[in-house]
């Protein structure tokens, strides 16, 4: 095959996981953003 094949497909490779990990973190923020909505909730709850 042809070396800019392989390049190709490298780069293939690495923007998927790139995008991959990037999408990963997007739902863990997510996540962690809901979860320091409820703390604030159970603080001004409290504190109330």
């Amino acid at each position: 095959m042809d070396k800019l094949f392989y390049l190709f497909l490298a780069y293939s490779i690495i923007w998927v996981l790139i995008f991959g990990y990037i999408l990963r973190l997007g739902k863990k923020q997510a996540k962690l953003q809901k979860e320091l909505e409820l703390f604030k909730e159970v603080i001004n709850s409290k504190s109330s």
